[in-house]
């Protein structure tokens, strides 16, 4: 899934210049490791011959937004020079084919590291890509593509790159450039994948302001200042508009509740219905003594039973009274014991 939508994310970057539907799309060449009827044995390190007819790694067509449906076959505009390992290194790290993904314009995708390689850095085979380390942009800066860490979950930002939500108006609204939040980033750590839109729900409420230190990269999960642990996918982060450079936690009403909801004015009926609770705890305390105190009935069946009966009632009606008594006032361990 994570894949996918890179690819998604990609299309934009791998459509070079205007095109017209309907127009041929032009002849790309992808290097194949071997010769057609071989595939590359990586114990061996050297081609081997009885490979299989349909040995193509699936095949993403940008203009299509959409994969090649005939799998382990190519498309017609694909030709592939055989016996052509990589010049740009000596020793290609080796991927498994089902790791990799063929783009339209012959760049290669890494699955996991959500990379592309040019077609002169790479060869692919039925069971394997041979690919070369090339220099990538990240983080500000040039890393190595095959040390990039692999993307271990996805965040979700609210409105897209070069957005912000506008309070006022409840929706997401666009940024001149030279804003002080054009092209400002959220998320840093390099084993998360950003993606792009608001939880699937009717209603959103702000749960709190993001701090990327409650973030863990390796499951997506975030915690508020309040404590509230958020799954990925429950929440997105966005910056407000007019409100500094502060990144909020935006999800679902249904999964953020706060912390107490403050009454008005109590109503009287909570006050007379704990009277009646707290009345009747005497009764069933003075219940349970008259049952100790005579004991030739404590052998009985029946009275065992109506003292554990008694006894559950006594304390029900305890908790309650006290938990309307105190409202919201009741927090924390105290309210979850309870």
């Amino acid at each position: 899934m994570c894949g996918l939508l890179s690819l998604v994310t990609l299309v934009v970057a791998l459509i070079a210049g205007p095109s017209l539907a309907g127009t041929r799309p032009r002849e790309v060449h992808i290097n194949k490791c071997c010769r057609l009827g071989e595939y590359y044995s990586e114990p061996d390190k050297r081609c081997m011959a009885g490979s299989i007819e349909k040995w193509v790694p699936q095949i993403y067509l940008p203009m299509r937004n959409e994969m090649f449906k005939d799998v382990g076959s190519a498309p017609p505009f694909m030709k592939f020079d055989e016996q052509q390992l990589p010049q740009s290194c000596a020793q290609p790290t080796v991927y498994a084919s089902n790791a990799v993904t063929l783009m339209g314009n012959g760049s290669l995708f890494l699955n996991q590291k959500h990379l592309l390689v040019p077609i002169a850095d790479y060869c692919v085979d039925e069971r394997v890509a041979l690919v070369c380390r090339v220099e990538v942009m990240a983080g500000g800066g040039k890393m190595d593509s095959l040390l990039a860490p692999e993307k271990t979950s996805v965040v979700w930002r609210c409105c897209g790159p070069n957005f912000v939500y506008d309070k006022a108006n409840r929706t997401c609204t666009n940024l001149p450039r030279g804003h002080e939040l054009y092209d400002a980033r959220i998320v840093n750590s390099p084993y998360v994948e950003l993606s792009y839109g608001f939880p699937a729900c009717k209603e959103h409420a702000i749960a709190g302001v993001y701090d990327e230190a409650r973030l863990q990269p390796q499951t997506g999960s975030v915690t508020t200042e309040s404590g509230k642990i958020f799954a990925s996918g429950e929440y997105c982060l966005e910056h407000v508009l007019d409100d500094d450079r502060t990144v909020y936690v935006f999800t679902c009403s249904e999964h953020f509740q706060p912390a107490s909801v403050p009454i008005a004015k109590q109503d009287g009926r909570l006050v007379l219905y704990s009277a009646g609770l707290l009345i009747s705890t005497i009764f069933l305390a003075a219940t349970l003594a008259t049952g100790l105190l005579v004991p030739s009935q404590h052998h009985v069946l029946h009275w065992r039973c109506q003292t554990h009966y008694v006894a559950c009632l006594l304390v029900g009606d305890l908790l309650l009274a006290i938990t309307q008594l105190s409202g919201t006032s009741i927090t924390g361990p105290g309210c979850t014991m309870i």
